[in-house]
């Protein structure tokens, strides 16, 4: 199954915003204590990215995101920021 261009940029700018989450707490511990794990924000970040693409879908200009895509893509960016926080410990 080939991926549309929408598809791959969620599933890069997920993977690539995960390396960010996984960074910047790496750099700031108390934030592991945060009221939502870090491990957990590319939740956050998913639902901007999605409703962008649908926002962009819906005009007829993006494929919109399968439930396989959002899924590869959070825990995806969920596991990258786990193995950073502990390379980092």
């Amino acid at each position: 199954m080939a991926l549309s261009r929408s598809r791959l940029l969620y599933l890069v700018a997920m993977l690539v915003s995960g390396i960010a989450i996984g960074l910047f707490v790496a750099d700031r511990p108390d934030l592991q204590d945060a009221v939502m794990p870090p491990a957990a924000w590319p939740f956050l970040v998913s639902l901007v990215l999605d409703v962008l693409i649908m926002q962009a879908a819906s005009r007829g200009k993006a494929e919109p995101l399968t439930m396989g895509d959002r899924l590869t893509g959070v825990i995806g960016a969920g596991l990258i920021v786990i193995a950073i926080l502990e390379m980092g410990s």
